[in-house]
């Protein structure tokens, strides 16, 4: 039977949602909510981080199980026990967090629930390779082998790879949790277009994004949650980004302003001829940071703007080039030499580089600088849980008390987790923040726009890289735009704008066109 026949007529209820509830130690994560989505839509989920949608995603895959309130799937119960469950009658979730295994091929984990075998049981190995690379082509990864080990990919890739896992097999609901956060312009647009493709076939898409642009773009309705509340659902033609955000929030945003721009101090931190590990440009790249500046790294994702940041924190090795601080040159040949040089860095996967998910939030914000809540090399409790308290003060973190696992909060409190970190102590000298506002809604990006102004204010040397060009364009005083691995241009505030900005990072993939044989 084709996946055409298995859908139902566009425009019917497929999967509907009555008074759902569920509540966690001190959250009441869903509170009655009602939902249906329909055959053949793009339904999107919207609201703020901690509104609820990640619930919903994780009771309709079956990882939890409603306090109370029925579900219905094609008019009959659907109760789900495991995410097994929701995988048989045809709910696939592409999850925000990876659920890859790294040390097998990209083709390996994309069918990894159907392995193809021989008569035998043996893996059959040649339809592996032709199946997987049919998925890989409809997610524009072709130009990869799937024997490839998912290990050697980049983040981009690997979301990719997740994507086309989802569409291997015939499924009724597709889920996507902010599926474009990591992934180019062009990479975004394939997705799309074969989302268009599954919607053709009466497959509903559910669709989670704080790309507001994207929501209006490609979506047929969007449905609204604050503080686990169902506001409103509404078609996407009816509505408007503005009103949207009102719902989501519940007021009214400020004008977007940039951040107020800084008289830059003195030098804080210059490279010269830098090259991380695996750079395709021998020449290596230099630029200067001030103080109380903030410059962006902008380009196309692979451009070489994280491992300059990884490079300059000694996460990684460096193949040649100088790093100076304060004008004098110094060796970071670990993190543990940049961060005692006051440098530190908000890495791109804060989930897995930057917090310890299970532990308590007391403990995360201290991680770095523990000697200031010991004494004689014993940890005082009350020490890091007045230290937490403070910080989520300062930095308006939404915690229920300094106990509470960071697993638990939002993406926009993670952040902010990781940001107390770092400035705990007050040492912090040099802040890089790499793509600081993936999986952040719109009200929790203000803030942290807001609180890196302030500490620019302070006199902190920010270095920022982002794949959106428009918080580029926000925040930064200059923006350095790289292009395959060279620092293509540098533009001032005044010149700002998104085509210069797209030019500079195409530049060099133009001339390497035009001097390829």
């Amino acid at each position: 039977m084709t996946q055409a026949r298995l859908l139902q007529k566009p425009g019917l209820p497929l999967l509907q949602l009555e008074g759902i509830t569920k509540q966690f130690p001190g959250v009441l994560a869903l509170d009655h909510v009602d939902l249906d989505f329909r055959c053949g839509e793009m339904h999107a989920l919207a609201g703020e981080n901690g509104a609820g949608k990640s619930t919903i995603i994780r009771i309709l895959a079956g990882i939890y199980a409603p306090d109370s309130g029925r579900m219905l799937f094609n008019g009959a119960p659907y109760e789900p026990q495991t995410p097994r469950d929701a995988i048989d009658v045809g709910i696939r979730v592409v999850h925000q967090e990876f659920n890859l295994l790294p040390a097998l091929s990209i083709g390996e984990n994309i069918l990894f629930e159907y392995l193809p075998r021989h008569r035998l049981g043996m893996v059959n190995r040649r339809r592996l390779r032709e199946e997987a690379a049919a998925l890989m082509a409809r997610v524009g990864l072709q130009y990869l082998s799937p024997d490839t080990p998912v290990e050697r990919l980049g983040v981009a890739e690997m979301q990719l790879v997740e994507i086309a896992r989802a569409l291997s097999t015939k499924g009724r609901i597709l889920i996507l949790d902010e599926p474009t956060a990591t992934l180019t312009p062009r990479e975004a647009d394939v997705l799309f277009e074969q989302i268009d493709v599954l919607k053709a076939l009466g497959m509903t898409i559910i669709f989670v994004s704080h790309h507001l642009d994207e929501i209006f773009a490609h979506c047929d309705r969007v449905s609204v949650l604050r503080n686990g509340r169902h506001v409103i659902t509404e078609n996407t033609a009816d509505t408007d980004a503005a009103t949207l955000v009102r719902h989501m929030i519940g007021r009214q945003l400020a004008a977007q302003e940039p951040v107020a721009p800084m008289q830059p101090g003195r030098e804080a931190l210059r490279v010269e001829h830098l090259r991380p590990r695996g750079s395709a440009n021998p020449e290596g790249v230099g630029f200067t940071l001030h103080y109380g500046e903030i410059l962006g790294l902008g380009g196309l994702v692979g451009a070489g703007r994280t491992e300059i940041l990884r490079a300059i924190f000694g996460a990684d090795p460096i193949e040649g080039g100088e790093i100076f601080l304060d004008g004098k040159k110094i060796a970071i040949r670990s993190p543990r030499d940049a961060v005692k040089n006051g440098i530190c860095l908000l890495t791109e996967n804060r989930k897995e580089e930057g917090l310890v998910l299970p532990m308590a939030a007391r403990v995360n914000v201290t991680l770095a600088r523990l000697n200031n809540v010991a004494r004689g090399g014993i940890l005082h409790r009350e020490a890091e849980r007045q230290a937490s308290v403070d910080m989520a003060k300062s930095l308006a973190i939404r915690l229920s008390g300094p106990e509470q696992p960071v697993v638990q909060l939002s993406g926009g409190n993670q952040q902010k987790v990781v940001l107390a970190k770092w400035l705990f102590g007050g040492q912090a000298r040099i802040l890089m923040l790499d793509e600081p506002t993936r999986g952040i809604d719109v009200g929790a990006k203000a803030e942290i726009y807001a609180l890196l102004g302030e500490l620019a204010r302070q006199g902190c040397a920010i270095l920022v890289v982002s794949s959106e060009i428009p918080e580029l364009m926000r925040l930064c005083d200059r923006i350095k735009v790289l292009s395959r691995g060279v620092i293509a241009g540098t533009l001032e505030r005044e010149e700002f704008n998104e085509e210069a900005i797209l030019s500079l990072a195409y530049s060099q993939f133009m001339t390497h066109a035009e001097t390829s044989p």
